[in-house]
């Protein structure tokens, strides 16, 4: 007796019919009426009344078949259940491994590792440290980790992914800048400034910032006095009066008293920033979907 064999039964006593159940289940209806005929020359008894199927073309389960189908169901469950609960097991203390990129703002790595500690205590996260975005969508095709933290829109067509967190480009001044008393900040008023900058390579936004300046007519690249590969540096100088800088405004900069965060009146769209948890929905297994699953409980 085989678990096709429960299945193929149950599928007809369910329909009542041998046609439907055949087309519910992908087989052919001889093939499906072979099976059942089987299971019964097992079992020694009739599950369906031959008499009523062969004179009125009317599919009845018999007595023997109906205890027959309670207990067949329960056998389905407890297969279900036994699939179920191995491969829970197999993941306990499963290893994810987590791909972040170099200028993914730590709190929204924080905010993550506590999400998926307080959810999955027996899930080893491994942060693998990556140069850009584009380079965690990489590893994840590739299959050197199972979870990305990439921006979106993701640029693999392959992979699929859920956005958890949006923000936006502001401007950072020093507390003493002439245009630190001011509520927002437009475009054409920064056209004078010494910038301190991410480098290119690092940087999401690099050439969307770049463009927005020169269609205001301002030059900013040749302003750029100094590059360094943190966002806590650019804060850091932009503090010792070095410069201004344009960052995401979901950092944390109220740590660094000297510096003013301004909103940006632009011309056109803003520079938006959408956060995202990118996967390859080839390697999806039934932990990582549990995990990508409570990502929109993020505030």
């Amino acid at each position: 007796m085989e678990l096709r064999q429960l299945r193929y039964f149950i599928e007809v006593a369910k329909e009542l019919h041998f046609g439907k159940a055949a087309q519910n289940l992908f087989v052919s209806q001889p093939a499906l009426s072979q099976q059942i005929q089987l299971l019964e020359a097992e079992l020694g008894v009739a599950l369906f009344d031959a008499t009523k199927r062969r004179q009125f073309r009317r599919v009845e389960l018999t007595p023997a078949g109906q205890v027959f189908l309670s207990e067949a169901q329960k056998v389905i469950r407890a297969s279900q259940r036994a699939v179920e609960l191995t491969r829970q097991t197999a993941e306990k203390g499963t290893v994810v491994k987590l791909g972040i990129y170099k200028m993914l703002l730590r709190e929204r790595i924080v905010e993550i590792l506590t999400l998926f500690s307080r959810h999955f205590p027996d899930v080893n996260i491994q942060l693998v440290e990556l140069p850009t975005y584009i380079s965690v969508q990489e590893a994840l095709m590739e299959g050197s980790i199972q979870l990305g933290m990439t921006l979106w829109p993701l640029r693999l067509e392959s992979l699929q992914g859920h956005v958890y967190r949006k923000g936006h480009l502001c401007v950072i001044l020093p507390k003493n800048h002439r245009l630190a008393d001011q509520s927002t900040v437009r475009l054409q008023s920064l056209k004078k400034e010494k910038w301190i900058e991410i480098p290119a390579t690092l940087h999401p936004f690099y050439t969307q910032v770049e463009s927005i300046f020169q269609r205001v007519g301002i030059n900013r690249k040749a302003s750029i006095t100094q590059e360094v590969s943190s966002l806590d540096l650019v804060g850091e100088l932009v503090s010792m009066n070095r410069g201004i800088a344009m960052v995401p405004i979901l950092f944390d900069w109220t740590r660094y008293p000297d510096i003013v965060v301004k909103e940006i009146e632009w011309e056109q769209q803003p520079i938006e920033i959408e956060y995202a948890m990118a996967y390859n929905p080839e390697n999806l297994t039934l932990r990582l979907k549990e995990m990508i699953h409570i990502l929109p409980s993020l505030p």
